[in-house]
């Protein structure tokens, strides 16, 4: 064969396989530019949706909080009226008394009634105001055992009136925290009448105070029916409540105070037994324990 013509055989084939080393390279490279274009699709894909979901979250949480609002200002304007109303049926239950002498019969008993379930609407319509508009607490020291055993007495009353007994227990040398003194207190009866209401006649609240691994701990106790334990992560859940007049605001207002005091508000509860609310706050720092005059071991009461 004539050599220039070898030559030129050579020269092509050399060039086939260059271009088609180059067809397959740039075969690869196309394939993999097009898996990077379709995951970036799918990426913006997915960053569509998400931003998508985040619009519909802040519509919904922009309606919620416009609802909030309303319902807040509603409250606010029913509770006077409200408050009124009760008055008004105290003022005609005197008058019916005075009227039939010692004995009001049914009429008196329907008054009553009816100034109880005032009194439950107002509850609502409080718990609801402080859940909303919950003030920044105003923090200065606080003795706690004379904050619970100041509620505690005023309770005392409604307690014989049940039936339910009470005993507390306030430890010796408890120190101070710094608390809004107003707030905690709120948070605290809140507890208590939760256990109160979750008892009848022959019932038994424990109060305790205790200092441990510095915090001062508050315990509540009640002999009532226990929470199941399917529902004991719901307590603290706004509108969350068993019964028929709650407002389901009581406790989740009272998480929420002690959380605003860097504390913590746990449940916890055993069916037939009863449940146990426990508060722990941070001990005021710097401070040793200050002594309240008690040695916590007495018991504070008799039984209604």
């Amino acid at each position: 064969m004539n050599v220039p013509l070898l030559a030129l055989v050579a020269v092509a084939g050399l060039g086939c396989a260059l271009l088609w080393r180059r067809w397959r390279r740039e075969g690869r490279e196309r394939e993999a530019l097009s898996a990077e274009l379709a995951s970036a699709r799918r990426a913006l894909d997915e960053a569509t949706a998400r931003v998508a979901a985040l619009a519909r979250r802040l519509d919904e949480a922009k309606r919620l909080a416009t609802v909030g609002t309303m319902s807040a200002q509603i409250a606010h304007q029913l509770r006077n009226p409200l408050t009124s109303m009760g008055l008004y049926v105290q003022l005609l239950g005197d008058e019916v008394r005075k009227r039939h002498e010692a004995n009001d019969g049914e009429a008196g008993e329907l008054l009553e009634r009816v100034l109880n379930d005032l009194h439950v609407m107002v509850e609502i319509t409080d718990n609801y105001l402080q859940y909303a508009r919950l003030p920044e607490p105003v923090l200065a020291p606080v003795d706690v055992n004379q904050t619970v055993g100041g509620l505690v007495n005023f309770l005392r009353h409604e307690l014989e009136r049940k039936g339910v007994a009470v005993s507390t227990q306030l430890a010796a040398d408890l120190s101070a925290v710094e608390a809004d003194r107003r707030l905690l207190g709120f948070a605290v009866m809140n507890l208590l009448k939760n256990a109160v209401e979750a008892m009848g006649p022959g019932g038994r609240l424990r109060v305790k105070t205790r200092q441990e691994n510095g915090a001062v701990e508050i315990h509540v106790s009640d002999t009532g029916p226990g929470i199941p334990p399917a529902e004991l992560d719901r307590v603290f859940e706004p509108f969350y409540t068993t019964k028929e007049s709650g407002s389901g605001l009581g406790l989740p207002l009272s998480h929420q105070i002690i959380e605003k005091h860097r504390g913590t508000l746990t449940c916890q509860s055993l069916v037939g037994v009863g449940t146990t609310f426990t508060v722990r706050l941070p001990a005021r720092a710097g401070e040793g324990r200050a002594n309240d005059g008690g040695d916590g071991s007495g018991d504070g009461s008799g039984r209604g």
